[in-house]
């Protein structure tokens, strides 16, 4: 259930941002809400859920927009195996935390794919643009709070829904005790 629920939240949040948030101005950038989510699983979920859901979702940013097939799936791996190994290591999960590692992650991703890219093309990609990246990853920053509360949210209530029961689960006690 929970893992069904954050894959329709990320293929939500791929159609949002390959086609609403392109059209909006350029001041107001586009914000990289994959990465939040990938983040978000590094530090929520086990390891071979979460890369599983990281996977998928990378594949889907790739079929959108992506230069090189795998480009992205490399980059949120990279990003969701190195969190995941800090967050075992320290004390990741408080919210404090999680603004800067999102802003290093967002870097480490947007680099990786720029110098790859640079690696496999012919051509030069478009420039570096220290200005257009700086603003994306301040409004990925601003948005960290809000959506990783969201996320937690919806975490809750999955392990809500899990606790209560439902048709299929199977009941307890021995209901062929003989009842005096």
């Amino acid at each position: 259930m929970r893992i069904l629920l954050f894959l329709l939240l990320g293929i939500l949040v791929i159609s949002l941002q390959t086609t609403v948030f392109q059209t909006l101005p350029e001041w107001i950038g586009a914000p990289d809400l994959i990465l939040l989510l990938v983040v978000f699983f590094a530090l929520q979920f086990k390891p071979g859920q979460g890369a599983l859901l990281v996977v998928i979702l990378g594949v889907g940013v790739e079929a959108f927009s992506g230069y090189f097939l795998g480009l992205y799936v490399m980059a949120y791996l990279l990003v969701f195996f190195i969190t995941k190994g800090l967050s075992a290591r320290f004390a990741l999960n408080v919210l404090n935390h999680q603004p800067a590692l999102v802003v290093l992650a967002f870097l480490f991703v947007n680099a990786f794919v720029y110098l790859v890219s640079l690696m496999l093309a012919e051509e030069s990609p478009a420039p570096w643009g220290w200005g257009a990246i700086l603003q994306r990853a301040l409004i990925v920053t601003i948005l960290t709070i809000p959506v990783g509360r969201g996320l937690s949210a919806a975490m809750s209530w999955c392990e809500k829904r899990r606790k209560h029961s439902s048709l299929f689960t199977q009941k307890r006690g021995n209901y062929y005790k003989a009842r005096v």
